[in-house]
């Protein structure tokens, strides 16, 4: 069966939410990292094609798999963390991404929920959970489990593809993954601060 592809005008996230929960995808990719990556370069084929609409270019499915088959293959043959060709032990420690401090992302959760929603309900949240998780309890990479550490994987590979979203909506998207954007703390925690006045009166 072919491989889930975005349907017109479906946002990102509710496209990887609905491509890594088809049965098809978990039966082909049972870990949650490789269906990531796979759903990841479903959207990213479309939005090319979507640039160039003059170029009409069809795969057979089966090609398709094998192709993504073969590219996972390798990246399990080492931790490839935190990007290709590497092989960290994969932690948050070892990433290329700077954590975002818990407590400002917390207060937004606790006290701004409409600010909060900006970033995504679904997948967002999910990670935040697990990644918070982590952080809080300070687990240890040898107590890390299996979702733990695909957390940790699919926060590097997400950070790597949204790190210059400077919108409201991608800047709190990516509070909700743990992960600093590329114009930093500060920017982040100004333009959050400004979407909180606009929606509560400044009471923040």
């Amino acid at each position: 069966m072919p491989l889930p592809k975005p349907n017109t005008g479906e946002e990102e996230e509710l496209f990887l939410t609905r491509c890594m929960s088809d049965k098809t995808m978990i039966e082909e990719f049972p870990k949650l990292e490789q269906r990531f990556a796979v759903c990841n370069i479903q959207w990213e084929s479309v939005e090319e094609e979507n640039e160039e609409e003059s170029e009409d270019e069809e795969e057979d499915d089966d090609d398709e798999l094998e192709q993504l088959q073969t590219i996972l293959e390798k990246l399990q043959k080492a931790t490839n963390f935190p990007e290709r060709g590497d092989d960290e032990t994969i932690s948050l420690q070892n990433s290329k991404y700077e954590l975002f401090p818990i407590a400002f992302s917390e207060k937004i959760k606790s006290q701004y929920p409409e600010v909060w929603k900006l970033g995504g309900n679904i997948l967002g949240n999910e990670q935040y959970k697990h990644l918070y998780t982590i952080r809080t309890d300070s687990i240890s990479n040898e107590d890390l489990t299996a979702r733990q550490i695909e957390a940790i994987r699919l926060r590097e590979a997400w950070s790597a593809r949204h790190k210059e979203d400077f919108r409201p909506a991608g800047v709190m998207a990516q509070i909700k993954w743990h992960m600093v954007g590329s114009k930093g703390l500060k920017y982040m925690q100004d333009l959050m601060n400004e979407e909180i006045d606009k929606r509560y009166g400044g009471d923040n």
